[in-house]
């Protein structure tokens, strides 16, 4: 049961705190989430859900971030997209490093939506587009994430079709009589306020979850294509012209996913919002290690690694070959050489360049 809002918070936090430890034992013996494709509710939570320890006064909201596309381009996003004239006219909007950050307005028909059911239960609405391709939106109806969703796909580079992208589900409880205690755990984190600077923190880790996963997948299918060639041979039928061209363009991919990650997503790159305000170092900190932002990376680099590893070998063969073959055509033309000074020298070499009369070009003037 709802303890009574007069609880102090150091029985709030120390009750969260119990509840946290029961979750995360019960949730041990799952998969890591690298090699999850969606997460899932740890076992248990049903039954030890620390929300039930919240005062009844706090807020909650919803977050669902999804990976569209490739790239985005968000100056003309926030023009065409949350432009004063659109549909979707922002209250205000702050540039970030990888992205932008946008309150919308209220919508006018705010209080009809709730009793539709649409679980709009905090009156502030945001949305953070990142230039590596995702999406976030806070507190967002499913109807109003779609149609955002297929407008800012107008705006991007290979837009992942509908239905298809990487997508994960978070909720944030707002409670604002709260210290300086942040709490997080694998489906919600507990913050004092929603404003752009948690919008920020949040989102940003969000953004990169589901990114995460999509270079996941994309690894995958590079080893997948690399075991392929592997066993073609260790068949002994060797690489064809189509192989070849096939290795280059996976080595390019494989350079290019790990660049992205470094440069786009920023996985090394600190918070500037954590950094600068200390009472959201908790937050960021807590959620990349719930969202197991290091090891998820380091486990691509792996697979990465593992591929170059793989491609070098390829490359090595690849230029042996090119030197044998090399070193046979300088064999015969040698050997072509030494035939016709043979044939010079004995005298009758002119016997047999009139014989031949292609062979006059090599005659000595």
């Amino acid at each position: 049961s709802v303890i009574d809002s007069s609880l102090s918070h150091e029985n709030l936090l120390q009750s969260l705190g119990i509840a946290n430890k029961k979750i995360r034992a019960e949730g041990s013996s799952s998969a890591a989430r690298a090699t999850k494709t969606k997460r899932r509710r740890r076992p248990g939570l049903n039954l030890h859900d620390p929300r039930q320890f919240l005062p009844s006064n706090s807020v909650t909201v919803r977050v669902k971030s999804v990976h569209a596309a490739t790239t985005i381009d968000t100056v003309r996003v926030l023009s065409k997209v949350f432009g004063v004239s659109s549909s979707n006219p922002p209250v205000r909007h702050i540039f970030g490093k990888t992205g932008i950050f946008v309150q919308l307005a209220q919508p006018n028909n705010y209080q009809s939506l709730m009793e539709d059911g649409e679980d709009l239960v905090h009156p502030s609405q945001y949305v953070a587009v990142f230039r590596f391709g995702s999406v976030v939106f806070f507190n967002l109806s499913p109807r109003e994430v779609n149609r955002l969703l297929e407008e800012i796909k107008k705006h991007s580079t290979k837009a992942v079709s509908a239905g298809f992208e990487r997508k994960e589900n978070f909720e944030v409880v707002v409670q604002r009589d709260l210290d300086e205690a942040y709490v997080v755990n694998g489906d919600f984190c507990i913050v004092q306020d929603l404003d752009m600077n948690s919008v920020a923190v949040i989102s940003r880790i969000m953004g990169q979850t589901v990114a995460l996963d999509t270079y996941n997948d994309m690894t995958d299918e590079l080893l997948a294509n690399f075991s392929s060639i592997n066993t073609t041979v260790t068949d002994g039928k060797g690489f064809a012209e189509l192989q070849k061209d096939t290795l280059f363009a996976q080595i390019a991919q494989n350079n290019s996913i790990f660049i992205d990650m470094i440069s786009k997503l920023g996985i090394k790159d600190r918070s500037d919002t954590a950094w600068n305000l200390s009472q959201y170092e908790r937050v960021y900190e807590g959620m990349r290690e719930e969202f197991e932002i290091d090891s998820r990376f380091e486990n691509i680099e792996f697979k990465l690694n593992l591929i170059q590893a793989n491609a070098k070998f390829f490359l090595e063969m690849l230029n042996h070959n090119k030197t044998n073959t090399l070193e046979w055509v300088i064999i015969v033309l040698i050997s072509f050489e030494c035939i016709l000074m043979i044939l010079e020298m004995s005298g009758m070499g002119t016997a047999v360049f009139e014989a031949l009369p292609l062979l006059n070009m090599f005659v000595p003037k």
